[in-house]
C-alpha cells in the first residue's frame, strides 16, 4: 500500500506538468528547428497540425454520436448546481453535450490558428496545438470515461468542470461582446478620433493627408 503513495503522486504529477512542458518544448522546437522559409517545413507542420486535429475531431465526434445514441446513462440522472440554480440532466446527453462543446471549441482555435498563421505566418501555435491537442484529449474526463470506460469517480466524477469552456463562453454577454468589438474596429479605423475633431481641424487633417 505504501508503493502505491508515490506512484500516485508521480501520476498527479505527469497529468498536471504533462501539457506545459509540452507546449514549452513545442514552442522552443519551433524557434530554434523550424524555419518559415523551408516550404519542407511548412509542409509537414500543416500536415502534423492537420492529422492532429483530425484525429481528435474524429475522436469528439464519435463520442458525441455515440453517447447519443447509447443506452447506457439512459436513465441515469446528474445535478448540477451553478451559484444558486439546480438542473437535472441525463447522464448520458450530458457526456453527448460535453462531446458537441469540445467539438465547437476545437472548430473555434482551429480556425483562430489557421488566420495567424495564413495573416501573420505564425508557426509556432501550430507546432503547440499539434501536441496540447492529443494530449488534452487523453487527459479529459470525457476521453477517459467515455472512451476508456473507467469509472466516473474521483477526480473523472461528473460534472467536470473543467471541460466545460463552452458553457462558461455561453454566459457571457453576446451583445456586449459585440459591442465591445465594433468599439475596437472603431477606434482602429479612426472613426471615434474623426468624430472627436472640429471641422476645422478635420479639413486640417486632410489637407496633411493630402501633402502626405
Amino acid at each position: 500500500s505504501n508503493a502505491s503513495v508515490p506512484m500516485g503522486f508521480v501520476g498527479d504529477l505527469v497529468h498536471e506538468w504533462l501539457a506545459p512542458i509540452a507546449a514549452l518544448g513545442a514552442a522552443v522546437y519551433s524557434n530554434y528547428r523550424i524555419s518559415e522559409e523551408r516550404p519542407e517545413d511548412l509542409f509537414n507542420v500543416r500536415v502534423a497540425y492537420a492529422g492532429s486535429t483530425a484525429f481528435v475531431g474524429v475522436v469528439y465526434a464519435m463520442v458525441m454520436v455515440l453517447r447519443a445514441r447509447s443506452q447506457r446513462g439512459a436513465e441515469e440522472t446528474l445535478t448540477i448546481r451553478n451559484g444558486g440554480k439546480t438542473s437535472h440532466v441525463v447522464v448520458r446527453d450530458y457526456d453527448a453535450k460535453q462531446a458537441q462543446d469540445a467539438l465547437v471549441w476545437l472548430g473555434v482555435t482551429t480556425a483562430v490558428i489557421i488566420a495567424m498563421h495564413l495573416k501573420l505566418d505564425f508557426i509556432a501555435p501550430m507546432v503547440i496545438q499539434t501536441l496540447l491537442q492529443p494530449i488534452l484529449l487523453i487527459q479529459s474526463c470525457l476521453f477517459n470515461v467515455c472512451v476508456l470506460g473507467r469509472s466516473a469517480s474521483g477526480w473523472l466524477q461528473r460534472p467536470w468542470d473543467g471541460d466545460s469552456l463552452i458553457a462558461a463562453l455561453r454566459t457571457m454577454n453576446v451583445r456586449k461582446i459585440k459591442r465591445q468589438i465594433e468599439e475596437m474596429q472603431s477606434e482602429m479605423s479612426g472613426e471615434k478620433v474623426k468624430k472627436r475633431l472640429s471641422s476645422s481641424q478635420r479639413r486640417n487633417l486632410a489637407r496633411f493627408r493630402k501633402r502626405s
